[in-house]
């Protein structure tokens, strides 16, 4: 790799790793995170190494399975905020370096910084209620610190199947039975999916006479890690006491799949995009070209980007177009439908406050993605001469790259339909299956003809700069609101320890007076009248009870 390369590559990082460090440093201790933070189950603040083992141990019989995230997550708490930020912000970049390393099918950066930064800004744009799973601390633990030792645990396999690593030895049959142990004892869906990957891998490599005893080592580490995670008696626990309803479950797939897919918009236009691209190289090689055809210059074309000026003077202002719809649907829909309950009114009030983030975000994404499709020449006409002489089949058997891309966008659905045997399935337990759509995505990038149309035409440029600009919206959205959650979070923290020295067993503290889950949901936070962040904060600091003054 060039020094040059090598340079831009290591700021690319440096980037990553500054900017979720800053993100992570915000992120008060919240919630769950007063739990584990004491000896599980206990009033027993975590003092020492012996501590740590004792809460996981515990966990393990009382609670549930996930031996490995649990002891990551009380041993950095023990350890202090100041560590776990470090460590939560290094996972968080060898996590966009494992997506690109999958991208590439390469352990190398030989394609380059600019599609290292492509992965860590999709990665930032894509992961569903990305505070929840990527910057706090309990939840990062469970979703992000899985993902990393998976990836990692498979990357080996995926170059081995792409004929990029041949090497074979004692020390990295060791080294994969161990990781594999850990990637085995993560998390449930993303467990099931590395076992049967590595034991698909090492079995085609079999029967191709070409299996390295690593392979076999790492299905017999993930194998024993799968049922470390699977036996805990603390399922059993928790599984007696959660509805077991079949079509649940299935209810529970469409919803699941319907809110990751929504928040993969983005990258998926950008893999659209891509496929054009190709679709346009096979009509090459048929020897068609596209039709001139000028793009619409009537006044609609002026509505998209009008709309999003006013809706940004809105949100920037006293938020003008969010009351106004809030006051209008309250008037015509909910008061007529008699919907005008304290509780209704609150969850109307919060959403709205959210709104005009939101729909600056996916106006931006849309006027961006016209002036892409338009800069690509890719006009009505000419989109249907792609679909009528370019057809899907053709471009898998041209480019091998985008059958893998398949391949492990189907990986990515199974590993969430995994799910269906759990009574739940929230969108943070699809973080798993996005790192893979996002690698999939990654790939289609990689193809040289998709690069060379990525970088020099206009239409490059314009995704460059549409991906710095909603990076850039959102990072400063979420830095805004993540500083005044410090900011209150530390001043109550204060009261109750100045009411616990007192004597004091109830303390009062007003309500935040917004709504901290914005931001396209890279903030998490609840107040304090929450139960779970209730009863852990009160246990911590040994108080009764916290009341939250909504007046």
């Amino acid at each position: 790799m060039k020094i040059e390369n090598k340079g831009k590559v290591l700021l690319v990082l440096a980037g990553i790793f500054l900017l979720m460090f800053f993100l992570n440093a915000l992120m008060p201790i919240h919630r769950d995170d007063y739990d584990y933070s004491m000896i599980w189950m206990t009033t027993e603040h975590l003092g020492s190494l012996q501590d740590v083992f004792t809460s996981a141990y515990r966990h393990y019989f009382l609670h549930g399975g996930r031996m490995m995230t649990v002891f990551g997550l009380d041993l950095f708490l023990y350890m202090g905020k100041l560590w776990f930020d470090i460590a939560n912000a290094l996972f968080f970049t060898a996590l966009v370096v494992l997506i690109y390393f999958h991208a590439c099918r390469r352990a190398s950066f030989e394609n380059g910084a600019g599609l290292l930064a492509v992965a860590g800004v999709l990665s930032w744009l894509s992961f569903p209620h990305f505070g929840e799973v990527a910057i706090w601390k309990s939840g990062s633990t469970v979703y992000l610190w899985s993902a990393v030792p998976v990836l990692l645990f498979l990357l080996p396999y995926n170059l081995s199947l792409a004929e990029s690593m041949k090497k074979s030895s004692v020390l990295l049959a060791v080294g994969m039975f161990l990781l594999g142990i850990v990637a085995g004892w993560s998390v449930e869906n993303f467990a099931v999916t590395a076992v049967l990957v590595s034991a698909g891998c090492t079995f085609y490599s079999f029967r191709r006479g070409e299996m390295k005893p690593w392979m076999a080592a790492g299905v017999l580490g993930a194998v024993l890690g799968f049922l470390g995670l699977l036996l805990a008696p603390g399922n059993f626990v928790r599984y007696d006491q959660q509805d077991h309803g079949i079509l649940r479950h299935f209810s529970n797939q469409l919803a699941g799949n319907g809110e990751m897919i929504l928040y993969l918009l983005p990258a998926i236009l950008l893999a659209l995009i891509a496929w054009r691209f190709l679709q346009r190289e096979v009509l090459r090689g048929k020897g068609i070209s596209f039709v001139a055809e000028l793009p619409r210059r009537g006044w609609k074309r002026f509505l998209l980007p009008g709309f999003t000026v006013l809706i940004l003077v809105s949100y920037f202002t006293n938020s003008f177009v969010a009351r106004a719809i809030h006051d209008a649907l309250l008037a015509a829909v909910l008061t007529p439908l008699h919907y005008t309950d304290a509780k209704t009114l609150l969850h109307w009030s919060n959403l709205m406050k959210g709104f005009e983030e939101v729909a600056v975000y996916w106006l931006m994404v849309f006027l961006f993605y016209g002036r892409v499709k338009e800069k690509c020449g890719l006009t009505p006409l000419n989109i249907r001469l792609l679909k009528k002489n370019a057809k899907p089949s053709e471009v898998l058997q041209r480019f091998p790259a985008v059958r893998y891309s398949a391949a492990v966008v189907l990986l990515a659905f199974f590993n969430n339909f995994v799910m269906i045997a759990a009574p739940t399935f929230p969108v943070r337990a699809t973080f798993g299956s996005v790192a893979l759509i996002l690698a999939a995505i990654c790939a289609l990038l990689v193809i040289p003809e998709v690069q060379q149309g990525m970088k020099k035409t206009e239409a490059g440029r314009m995704l460059r700069n549409g991906a710095a600009v909603l990076g850039i919206f959102t990072f400063a959205a979420a830095s805004v609101i993540m500083y005044k959650v410090y900011q209150a979070d530390a001043l109550r923290v204060q009261w109750a320890k100045e009411a616990a020295a007192a004597g004091q067993e109830v303390v009062t503290f007003p309500a935040y007076g917004d709504d901290f889950n914005r931001a396209l949901r890279h903030v998490y936070y609840e107040d304090y009248d929450n139960n779970v962040t209730k009863v852990g904060f009160c246990k911590y600091y040994g108080l009764k009870d916290v009341l939250v003054d909504k007046k």
